[in-house]
């Protein structure tokens, strides 16, 4: 963005990261060894009190080991999160999180119910946390970095990962009895190919599993490309397998009637499926391109314009159904408008939008991923 310097980015940058921080950071009250979460129903209130979740402990662990570069505590916050993280495991694989903890009317933090499982995607970026932080500062402390990534990266192939179809499950509870009917579902914005190449990398044991499951991933994306996302791009929230192939589903398969549609998992997508080109200098898919092309004419290069929920399967493709200044689904265009230099002037007026944006008019989940994307305009992520 040759309109900003360095500096200027990296101050509007740390502006808005301590008040992120001082806005969802929480300590657990009396706890050895020191418990902090991200309080990520501070906007709105839930019937069980919920007040955090494995996603939210995910995204905190990526945004303080990367901004430990600035913030002399931000070392200090990961490791107690990470404390909070070991202190909630799943039911099904106690190397897994549970993926949400509510507070009881004592004060006590606890598991949303006793048997509660994990999701793929938030263990994802625990992992992820974990292998920046062995990268940045290697001594043990309290926590062996490396040697917790490693239990986790095991943990997700043991329990998340479909050795048939070589698909993420969308957690380790899809494997039990009970829920056997959720077998051959995936979720898109688990698709995070830059996070399992450093499985491949970290878990050498399992490293032509973990191929497997990038070469699967590449194969769904590329279908979809064929489908009802041939012009615009977009992905739905899940894929349903049908016969020998995964596709966006009609109706609701796990969370809304919008599950076949780009909603609020999917719009995760043009940052994480745009990390692979930034980092690795992967070639420019031909579902980035498109993608990119199509929000910039769809929104007459106006990121305001852009809307909370298009359709993909449940009618014309393309067609948006959502409202508009939700940065959830603004933020993550950021990160995909950086791979073509011929978007500047788009990614100039994201930043803008998102900058302008006070942080009072957003939620946790939209806050958080204008934080991400900041971090990785600005050019401050971290190459492990």
């Amino acid at each position: 963005m040759q309109t900003y310097s360095k500096k200027e980015l990296t101050l509007e940058l740390l502006s808005f990261y301590y008040k992120w921080k001082k806005r969802y950071l929480r300590t657990v009250k009396n706890s050895f060894p020191t418990k902090e979460y991200l309080f990520d129903t501070l906007e709105f209130s839930t019937e069980n009190n919920a007040v955090t979740s494995s996603a939210a402990m995910g995204y905190g662990m990526i945004i303080f080991a990367i901004m430990s570069k600035f913030d002399a505590t931000a070392k200090k916050h990961f490791n107690n999160l990470y404390n909070f993280v070991n202190a909630y495991p799943s039911i099904y694989n106690d190397n897994l999180m549970a993926w949400q903890q509510i507070i009881t009317d004592k004060g006590e933090i606890i598991n949303i119910k006793p048997k509660t499982a994990s999701t793929t995607n938030s263990d994802m970026d625990i992992c992820y946390g974990l292998l920046i932080a062995n990268k940045l500062w290697r001594k043990k402390d309290n926590i062996n970095y490396k040697k917790e990534a490693l239990k986790r990266i095991n943990a997700l192939m043991i329990s998340c990962v479909d050795k048939k179809d070589y698909i993420l499950n969308l957690g380790d509870w899809v494997n039990t009895n009970i829920n056997s009917k959720f077998k051959g579902i995936t979720r898109s914005s688990d698709f995070s190919i830059y996070i399992l190449k450093e499985f491949v990398k970290a878990d050498r044991k399992n490293s032509k599993n973990w191929r497997n499951v990038i070469k699967k991933i590449n194969s769904i994306i590329n279908n979809q490309m064929n489908r009802e996302s041939k012009m615009n791009g977009l992905m739905p929230d899940f894929f349903v397998k049908d016969k020998n192939e995964f596709i966006a589903p009609k109706g609701k398969v796990l969370e809304t009637i919008h599950d076949g549609d780009y909603y609020y998992y999917s719009c995760q997508t043009p940052w994480r499926y745009s990390m692979d080109i930034l980092l690795d200098k992967a070639h420019i898919t031909n579902q980035l391109s498109t993608l990119n092309n199509w929000i910039i004419t769809k929104t007459n290069s106006n990121p305001k314009n852009i809307v909370s929920g298009y359709y993909v399967a449940n009618s014309t493709p393309g067609k948006p159904f959502g409202n508009s200044n939700d940065l959830s689904f603004i933020a993550p265009f950021l990160v995909s408008s950086l791979i073509q230099r011929k978007n500047k002037m788009w990614t100039i007026k994201l930043w803008k939008t998102l900058t302008n944006t006070p942080i009072e008019d957003s939620l946790f989940y939209g806050n958080t991923l204008k934080l991400m994307a900041m971090i990785v305009a600005t050019g401050n992520w971290i190459k492990i």
